[in-house]
């Protein structure tokens, strides 16, 4: 969306009527006044920033610090955007308003990455591949890939972009105790941008690539690189530029909440009885470590596994994974991940403990993988049709060849969607990508086991007892 420099007389000259706003709300008057980023609130700012980062106007840090760098950025958009106008409270709104249409149109998000550490901006189409441990997302819609990495081999990283910089050009390079970045242009014309922090004993690396076209992206992620969970980019609804936005262009509040989409609903853990309640996890190393749910353990206070004693190891709430060490399950079979994300339309098998104290024993369910984004486009997870019921979470789900390529983690609601649409879902059921428990396993120490492609798909009752002799019922009170 781009709004016309033709369209700023009539603009200027709207009859309004205005509602009841905050004080510090802009009036028609104020929009042809110069800007002043005290007046904006620390999400405004934010807000700001990261909009005019996607209208390539600002490379810099999406902090809320509102500088000399920002209003440069600021007055470049004005005069691009409004006839040469200076940076005045209407070009602001403007630019609030542009930047809200692309992110709210390209399902932007600060996303945090509790496994990692860090939280920065990511798009709905983005592509989720791993290789070794490393997580790379590819936006369907653009040149711009993501990769995330954790551990010793950051300099590597760092060093393979200097080596790769096209002549003539001059790279940027920040060396700090706990922060390295680097950022060079390459000889294919690609811009590289790489951040390492040192974080909880170990280094995490972010590398962002993009085509020149696609610079502007680039400069979004990036700026909005942070240590920990920065909190969402949003406009706040009834602030400065909400306001100023519904004053200038006649439009409805582009920040008011949207109409809630259906949710997706965790499967209750079942056998809830006296406080007791009961998932789904299985073996992921010959050492007794179990892959679970973070939602299955959470309310914890004593876990077991297999009726073995369990003590909690490591959970991320954001993937919704957690790790259990459970030392009288050494020894035993455990599972091997597929080495290469599953195709769609593939065959699945889905193992679990659903609805322990009204069923017994192991169930399996069969389907196949639907669609290779979850729920409202979410790229850490996917869609299988294999009936899953209560305490079916955190089970594994395997490909033909018996390999995890998922782990069972919600339903949708169906009484939710009914109710909206006055019709009932089929089997809508989800499972966090295997990709992703990869990453979260070698993030924490555990380097998952990789299966061999396989030369024929295996027989259905010998893929239930393959699963049957990895996958356990985990209790807790």
């Amino acid at each position: 969306m781009r709004i016309p420099a033709a369209a700023l007389a009539i603009i200027l000259t709207l009859p309004l009527v205005l509602a009841a706003v905050p004080a510090r709300a802009f009036t028609e008057e104020e929009l042809t006044q110069p800007f002043d980023g005290s007046r904006l609130s620390y999400e405004e700012k934010r807000f700001l920033q990261a909009s005019l980062a996607f209208l390539g106007d600002y490379n810099g840090l999406i902090d809320g610090a509102w500088g000399s760098g920002s209003d440069r950025a600021l007055a470049r958009y004005a005069v691009r955007e409004w006839s040469g106008m200076g940076p005045m409270n209407l070009a602001a709104a403007g630019a609030a308003l542009e930047g809200w249409s692309i992110m709210s149109d390209g399902g932007w998000e600060e996303t945090w990455f509790e496994t990692l550490g860090i939280s920065m901006l990511i798009p709905s189409g983005m592509i989720n591949e791993s290789d070794e441990g490393t997580i790379r997302f590819r936006h369907s819609q653009s040149s711009l890939t993501i990769v995330l990495d954790r551990g010793d081999g950051f300099a590597a990283w760092h060093v393979a972009a200097l080596e790769n910089a096209q002549p003539g050009t001059e790279p940027y390079t920040l060396r700090r105790d706990q922060v390295n970045i680097t950022s060079v242009q390459g000889g294919s014309g690609m811009t590289f941008y790489l951040r390492s922090d040192w974080l909880a004993g170990t280094w995490t690396t972010v590398g962002v690539f993009a085509q020149p076209a696609d610079a502007a992206l680039l400069a979004a992620v990036s700026g909005s690189i942070r240590k920990g969970d920065a909190g969402r980019i949003h406009l706040p609804a009834g602030g400065v530029l909400d306001t100023g936005i519904r004053t200038a262009f006649d439009e409805g509040s582009p920040a008011a909440a949207p109409a809630r989409a259906p949710e997706a609903a965790h499967p209750p853990e079942a056998g809830a009885e006296e406080g007791a309640a009961s998932g789904t996890g299985f073996l992921v190393s010959g050492d007794g470590k179990v892959l679970t749910n973070h939602h299955v353990v959470e309310a914890c206070t004593t876990l077991t596994a297999g009726g073995q004693e369990a003590r909690l190891l490591a959970a991320d709430a954001g993937f919704d994974l957690a790790v259990l060490d459970v030392p009288g399950l050494a020894g035993r079979p455990f599972a091997a991940f597929a080495a290469a994300p599953a195709r769609l339309n593939s065959d699945v098998t889905v193992v679990g403990y659903p609805l322990h104290g009204l069923l017994s024993g192991l169930n399996v369910t069969r389907g196949s993988l639907t669609s290779l984004k979850g729920l409202a486009g979410s790229s850490t997870t996917m869609q299988v049709s294999a009936p899953v019921q209560p305490g079916n979470s955190g089970g594994p789900v395997l490909n033909a060849g018996g390999a995890v390529i998922g782990v069972v983690v919600s339903k949708l609601d169906a009484g939710l969607v009914q109710g909206a649409i006055g019709d009932i879902p089929q089997n809508v059921n989800f499972a966090i990508r295997g990709e992703i428990a990869r990453v979260f396993l070698a993030s924490n120490g555990i380097q998952p086991e990789i299966a061999p492609e396989p030369a024929s798909d295996m027989a259905p009752e010998d893929l239930a007892e393959k699963a049957a002799a990895f996958t356990y019922l985990i209790e807790c009170d």
